[in-house]
Formats: C-alpha cells, sequence, structure tokens
C-alpha cells in the first residue's frame, strides 16, 4: 500500500536560486522513494506569469520552463499561464509557498499563506524587513522557515532558535554576514584594486547584476534585522545608519558606468589597506547586534582574529549569550551562492513537508 503524502510546492521567483532549488527536487527525487513524502512542484513563477498544474508540473513542462529562464525569456512565453496573483486562489491548507525572489511584492501571496495554513519558505529577506506591524505575522507564524535568509546554508537561524526555546538569551550577535562583501574584503587584503575586485565578484555570481545593491550594506542591514528580531530584539531597518562601499555621487548612474567609474575608488581603498596593514589589521564589513542596537560598517580588525582570519565569501557569525558569555557560540562557512542557497532553502522545505505530513 503506498503510503506516501504529498506535499504540493509553489515556488515565487524563478531566478538562478529558484532554478537550483528546482533541479535540487527533482535530483533528490529517487533518494526520497522511500519516505512518505512526495514532494509535488504545482507552481512555478517569475515577476509575470505562474505555470500551474495541480497533479504537479510533469518533468517536460519543467524543463521548458528552465529552458526559457536561461534564454533570459519570462515564463508568460509559455502556453496556459496563469498570472502570479491566481496563486492567492490555488494554495491550500499543507501546501508550502516558497518565495526565492527579491521582490518586494510577495506579502499578498505570503500572507495568504498564512490565512490558509500553508507552510512558508523563505530566500527573500525583504518580506521578513518591513516595520515590525508589518511583518510580525509572519515571525509569529509556527509554518515560516527562513533559514537561507541568513547565511545561504549555514544552520544560524536553527541554532538562534534552538538556544532560545531552551531558555538561553542573547547578549549579542556579531560578525560578517555578506559572502559577497567577505570576497571584496580579501581581495582588497591581497592588493587587487576595488574597482576588479567588484568586477570579479559580479563575474562569479557573488553580487546583484548591479553589484551596488551588496556594496550598498542593506543587505547585510537586512540580515542583522533579521537575526535581531529573530533574537526577540526589536529593530526596524528604517532606524539603522548604514555605510555604503561607494560615494554617493555613483548612486544615481547606471550600472555599466558605475563599473567604469569604480576605478576613481582604487587609492582610497589601497590605501585603506595600507594603513590597516600597519596595524596588522585588515578591513571587514561587520555588523553587531545587540539590545542597544545595531551597528553595520567596514571595520579594521586583527588580521590574526577570528574576523581577520576568514577568506573569500564565508560567513562568520558570534552568538554570545547568557550560555556562552565568554566563548561564543560560532558559525562559520560558505555565505553565499547558489547552490548552498538554493540547499538551505531545500532543507527548509523536508523539515516543514515532514512536520505537515505529521500534522495530517
Amino acid at each position: 500500500m503506498n503510503h506516501q503524502k504529498n506535499i504540493n510546492l509553489f515556488i515565487l521567483g524563478f531566478g538562478k536560486v529558484g532554478q537550483a532549488l528546482v533541479r535540487q527536487i527533482l535530483a533528490a527525487r529517487a533518494q526520497h522513494d522511500t519516505y512518505p513524502l512526495n514532494l509535488h512542484i504545482v507552481g512555478l513563477a517569475d515577476s509575470r506569469a505562474l505555470l500551474y498544474r495541480a497533479g504537479g508540473l510533469e518533468i517536460p513542462q519543467i524543463q521548458t520552463a528552465l529552458d526559457h529562464k536561461e534564454q533570459g525569456l519570462s515564463l508568460e512565453r509559455i502556453e496556459s499561464v496563469h498570472s502570479v496573483d491566481s496563486i492567492n486562489s490555488l494554495l491550500n491548507p499543507g501546501d508550502i509557498l516558497i518565495d526565492t525572489s527579491a521582490s518586494p511584492h510577495t506579502m499578498p501571496q505570503l500572507l495568504r499563506a498564512v490565512e490558509v495554513q500553508a507552510g512558508v519558505v523563505l530566500a527573500n529577506k525583504i518580506p521578513l524587513c518591513g516595520t515590525w506591524a508589518d511583518t510580525s505575522r509572519l515571525f509569529s507564524y509556527p509554518l515560516l522557515r527562513y533559514e537561507a535568509t541568513v547565511g545561504a546554508g549555514l544552520p544560524v537561524i536553527n541554532t538562534l532558535k534552538s538556544l532560545l526555546e531552551t531558555g538561553d538569551r542573547p547578549q549579542s550577535i556579531t560578525g560578517c554576514l555578506s559572502g559577497t562583501l567577505g570576497y571584496l574584503c580579501s581581495c582588497l587584503e591581497a592588493g587587487i584594486p576595488y574597482s576588479q575586485a567588484v568586477r570579479d565578484a559580479l563575474s562569479l555570481g557573488y553580487t546583484e547584476p548591479d553589484p551596488r545593491q551588496d556594496l550598498s550594506g542593506m543587505d547585510v542591514a537586512r540580515k542583522a534585522v533579521i537575526l535581531s528580531r529573530t533574537a526577540g530584539i526589536p529593530a526596524e531597518l528604517s532606524d539603522l545608519s548604514v555605510e555604503p562601499l561607494y560615494p554617493m555621487e555613483l548612486e544615481k548612474v547606471s550600472t555599466s558606468e558605475f563599473l567604469q567609474l569604480a576605478a576613481r575608488e582604487d587609492a582610497y581603498y589601497a590605501g585603506l589597506v595600507s594603513q590597516a596593514a600597519a596595524e596588522q589589521k585588515v578591513p571587514r564589513y561587520t555588523a553587531s547586534i545587540t539590545p542597544d542596537g545595531i551597528q553595520i560598517g567596514l571595520s579594521l580588525v586583527g588580521r590574526s582574529g577570528s574576523l581577520g582570519s576568514l577568506k573569500g565569501p564565508d560567513n562568520y557569525i558570534a552568538l554570545q549569550t547568557e550560555r556562552y558569555p565568554q566563548s561564543p557560540l560560532v558559525i562559520s562557512g560558505p555565505g553565499a551562492g547558489i547552490e548552498v542557497t538554493a540547499a538551505g532553502v531545500f532543507s527548509d522545505v523536508i523539515r516543514l513537508a515532514r512536520e505537515l505530513y505529521g500534522r495530517s
């Protein structure tokens, strides 16, 4: 007798992470044949259209969608697609809505999932960083998972929640939260000019198509707000002072112009690295979260310390709590990358699917 439980998945955002997630789900199906869960991808949505099939999209349909995105085409080019808003009427209790987009416009779908008691898995940080009045409903929802919003595939959120659930209290959370800016700082430390380091990070896929989205520091700020709120420390993104790693006069130019003009900053950052080296220090973009507030920006840290020894896109998060007052609990590892981010999302999906299966 077949006792498998079907779990329907809707994936919002079909960019690089969404595509990697789909491939990982398909590749893992054989490994889960004996497990009582059957993950059905019933909906794939980009910003313009939803590809949907009630019984689960068939492999040829999924492959067509992947081919379209690899060619830079919208899913709206595929026949018989639906509007993205139609997800609201298609979601049912026990389904899982996965948001791998970077869109500020997915909250209606997420709140609909909450309303119908569907699971929610986020890689998208933006919905968790609105005003607390707008986002508290998500944070209090027991079927929300958002591990990949901080540290890609690193177990940061789960570890912090485990500490809280067992009665521990955070005193501070510090570290380097951006793989992109970690890579940039490592390049600067190695003597690579700022402008070249930015272009390299872009070509390696560490940055958004417009690198200023990462260089602005807002990605770190959002992660800091998510960590702070998870720890029970109220924080508003609008209250933070965030130091960008480019001058404001380059804010309004096109991406191509920015990449050309970035060489103007080479001398400044070379001087900063030289100053740091004279003090046995290196530059790192850090975040510090305490009950008194959040501090974010470029710091000069000891070369031989934990932050100074980080290389490339690795993240470092130190949780100092009542149980770990002197030597903090440290989580470190790759904090950027399409595959590890998708894997973090996939892990949340599996855990949440098991919980939904248990509830049924």
